[in-house]
Parts: structure tokens; C-alpha cells; sequence
């Protein structure tokens, strides 16, 4: 119905399917972002890595958790995989040649937001070989203990990753609340890291599509679904219909 109010419209939505789109939005904002190529054909790819610093990685424009991505450690490697026609730029045959950014300190930070603002930030640990960084199938801590079964996925790949409630700099927070309100995203996570290579923040990834970190009371201190409940609530009903709901169930 015309005038009904969506979570995570149409346009948060044309970010979460188009990685290209979402490097505009961060050189934008004069945000840092992976030095990138974006091709829509393999016989560019030779081209394209050309000034780019190896490894790199072909990653499809639209994808997840890690879909989609190979890393290449030379262009030799590079030319065999176009030579054996393994790869595959996506459903909508477009891609990024991206610069590999080693982490520092062998993390990622995801910082989850609500209603355009800040809302919660973990590391996540990773070898750096695996691309599937979605924090609500990580089921451990970084101290190496285990999560409440129940919070995890089931059938979460156990990748050995760890994650910690993490505080980022006010800096960081006011840039990642410019991006997810200028994408009209109302819930989601931004994902960035530092390169090892020279320091710089890089911001690689949004996600309208969001889920919390597992067992999130233990990890970063409260509940964030009960926030998210109370932000439905509001956008649902209006915040003076809401209040008078909270206040008759309290007397």
C-alpha cells in the first residue's frame, strides 16, 4: 500500500545486492575503501589487476558471507583460472578485482546499527583465508570459551573464529552512522578493518541484511534484539501509541 512504512526499503536494498554501489556511497563520503576494479567480463581481468598489489581477490557484486569470493596470489594463478574458465562473476555478471587487505592484529570490526545510529561493534578473528565472517555463526569467544549452544546456528561452519565486544573510536561511529543514513538502511552492519600494510581504515563491506552476534549478552553486554523489538514497535504504532501500551501494562 502507498505511504506503508518498510524497514530496510528499496534503497538500503539496491546497496545490500550491489557491492560496486556500496565503494560509490564510501568514495562518497570520502570514506577509505580496498583499492578496487569493478569488471563485467573476464577478458578485463588481466587488465584490471594491473596497479593493483597481489593478492587479490575477484569477489562477485552480488553475494554473502563470503559467496563468491577467490583469492589469487599472482597473476599467473590469475591467468590460469580465466584460461580453465572457473570464474564466475555473479547473476549479474559484475564483479570487483580487489586489493587482498591483510588485517591488523588478525581482525575484522562489525558494528551493527539501528534506526540510523550506532548500536554495537565486535572484532572478529580470523585467519585471514576465510571469507564467511557472519558473526551470528561464530560460537566461541575471544578468551576460547564457548558460546550457548542455542544462540548459534546449528549448522554454522565452525571456522576456529573468535569474537569480542569492541568500542570504536568516535570518529569511526560518526562515518559508519553517514553511510548506513545515507543508504536508508534502518537495521544493519558496516564491516571494516586496518591494513596491515600501512595503517589505513578500511571500510569493505554493508550489510542491510543483519543478523546479531550469537549469545550477545555474554559477548558484548546486552540484548540488542530487545532494541530491535522496541524500534518495529515504534515504526509499527508510533511512539505515543507505544508509550500508552507500556504504561497500561505496568499498572
Amino acid at each position: 500500500m502507498f505511504g506503508t512504512k518498510t524497514i530496510n526499503g528499496y534503497k538500503a536494498f539496491s546497496y545490500e545486492v550491489s557491492k560496486a554501489a556500496q565503494l560509490s556511497l564510501l568514495k562518497k563520503l570520502g570514506l577509505g575503501y580496498p583499492r578496487t576494479v569493478v569488471i563485467n567480463h573476464t577478458s578485463q581481468l588481466l587488465r584490471a589487476v594491473q596497479g593493483l598489489r597481489f593478492p587479490v581477490v575477484v569477489k562477485a557484486n552480488i553475494g554473502g558471507s563470503g559467496a563468491g569470493i577467490t583469492k589469487y596470489d599472482s597473476v599467473v594463478s590469475l591467468r590460469a583460472a580465466i584460461e580453465d574458465n572457473e570464474i564466475s562473476l555473479g547473476i549479474d555478471n559484475t564483479a570487483l578485482v580487489q586489493e587482498f587487505i591483510p588485517a591488523r592484529g588478525g581482525y575484522i570490526t562489525r558494528v551493527e546499527t539501528l534506526a540510523g545510529r550506532y548500536l554495537y561493534a565486535i572484532k572478529v578473528y580470523t585467519t585471514g583465508e576465510s571469507f564467511n565472517l557472519c558473526p551470528a555463526d561464530i560460537c566461541q569467544t575471544s578468551d576460547g570459551k564457548e558460546l550457548l549452544r542455542n544462540a548459534c546456528a546449528l549448522d554454522a561452519p565452525k571456522n576456529g573464529l573468535k569474537v569480542e565486544g569492541y568500542t570504536p573510536p568516535a570518529e569511526v561511529i560518526q562515518a559508519i552512522e553517514s553511510i548506513v543514513q545515507h543508504a536508508g538502511i534502518d537495521v544493519g552492519g558496516i564491516e571494516y578493518m586496518i591494513d596491515d600494510r600501512d595503517g589505513k581504515l578500511v571500510y569493505y563491506d554493508v550489510n542491510a541484511l543483519s543478523n546479531f552476534v550469537a549469545d550477545a549478552v555474554n559477548v558484548i553486554g546486552f540484548n540488542p534484539h530487545e532494541k530491535l523489538v522496541d524500534f518495529l514497535a515504534t515504526q509499527a504504532l508510533g511512539k505515543k501509541t507505544l508509550q500508552s501500551i507500556n504504561a497500561s501494562l505496568t499498572q
